[in-house]
């Protein structure tokens, strides 16, 4: 057994990219069951930290059905380890499972996989965020660079949807939410919002805000999202929201640090933040001049087709655009569709199934509307919106 352990990590080094992440889904899947069977049998070894307070100060108190109950000594409260695997814990079958899956690879409407699945709205809804959960953490380091990679930022409108506070858009926003409504239906809402007292008396200002439904930023602003993208020729992905606005230097590093080769090639537009961030990599740096489409062998065309395929995954000016607050999510999901584009429908539900079967999730349904913003906020927005 060691001889043929010895030998299998001998052969890592052969394995191409694609084979080291299938390992590496195949390795987290194993490591994830062995948490869940110690946790039923009431063994779990990992760091507990109180659900409450987060304090690891803690000591066994009794049973709560078959699994094990804390007793926090700093914040004096009770709890069990709710983690469980996402499907194991969920009250569909497993050929419903898979049918929500195939909706969600086919970019099926939340109401169209519901009809599929006989399930409710609020249950796809539910259950696709946390499948797209399990796939953050699994694959939440996503991919290094080697050979040329090219890089560049992708902007989309930022989203409130489902947001229904009058006051967060009024007064931290400066405007109303984006709903097509005539002038009456404009002054009805500035009327019933809890901010009129405030408003009655400047004529200038409400007729701002009611100018505001319309009134769309030029060009790169606060009102956009920005997505930092970078693909290279072996397929190596990452994908992830950056910051509100045009992002900086430290934004580049915070996502980017530590994911290339030394003999990479970076290719990016003329934007200013990568000269800085090359330097600090070591890496070569090839940039694309301002309003031309290549630099001799260069260019930007695998990381435009990208752009290309996650606009008509998510069409800005449709109710299909995710709210900024599930963007990582959203953008995970796509992430892993990029992955295993070689792939059949079929191959990808079960590929698909069987990743997130047994990832253990402590993600409720009162959590996911509450989870904070993944990106820099610039001091713009609160985290939590």
């Amino acid at each position: 057994m060691a001889d043929f352990f010895q030998e299998m990590i001998g052969s890592i080094d052969s394995l191409s990219e694609e084979q080291l992440q299938e390992l590496l889904s195949i390795l987290n899947a194993k490591q994830s069951t062995k948490k869940l069977k110690a946790v039923s049998n009431n063994d779990y070894q990992g760091t507990i930290k109180c659900e409450y307070c987060g304090s690891e100060n803690l000591k066994k108190h009794g049973l709560r059905g078959d699994k094990q109950r804390y007793y926090c000594k700093d914040c004096k409260r009770t709890f069990v380890i709710k983690s469980t695997p996402i499907i194991q814990s969920s009250k569909i079958t497993e050929a419903q499972w898979k049918k929500l899956l195939r909706g969600m690879i086919q970019n099926l409407k939340l109401r169209e996989i519901a009809e599929n699945v006989d399930i409710s709205i609020t249950s796809v809804w539910y259950n696709k965020h946390k499948v797209c959960s399990a796939l953050l953490e699994i694959y939440k380091e996503q991919d290094g660079f080697v050979d040329i990679a090219e890089c560049d930022e992708y902007y989309t409108p930022l989203s409130f949807k489902g947001k229904r506070d009058p006051e967060f858009f009024i007064k931290t926003l400066g405007r109303m939410p984006r709903h097509h409504r005539n002038y009456a239906e404009k002054m009805m809402y500035l009327q019933n919002s809890g901010c009129w007292n405030e408003l009655k008396n400047d004529p200038e200002r409400i007729q701002q805000l009611i100018d505001s439904v319309e009134t769309k930023l030029r060009g790169i602003s606060k009102e956009q999202t920005c997505i930092l993208t970078c693909k290279d020729r072996g397929n190596n992905l990452y994908m992830s929201p950056a910051c509100i606005g045009r992002m900086d230097v430290n934004d580049v590093k915070k996502h980017l640090k530590g994911k290339f080769a030394g003999d990479s090639i970076l290719v990016t537009d003329s934007h200013t933040s990568y000269p800085e961030f090359a330097r600090s990599e070591h890496i070569q740096l090839e940039q694309i001049p301002s309003g031309k489409h290549a630099k001799g062998a260069y260019n930007l065309g695998r990381i435009n087709a990208l752009h290309s395929r996650l606009q008509n995954h998510w069409p800005d000016k449709s109710n299909r655009l995710l709210a900024t607050k599930y963007l990582d999510l959203g953008l995970i999901f796509f992430w892993w569709l990029e992955k295993n584009s070689n792939l059949t429908i079929q191959e990808k539900v079960e590929k698909l199934y069987s990743e997130v079967a047994s990832v253990i999730s402590n993600t409720e349904y009162k959590d996911i509307p509450n989870r904070e913003l993944s990106l820099n906020t610039k001091g713009l927005i609160p985290k939590k919106v």
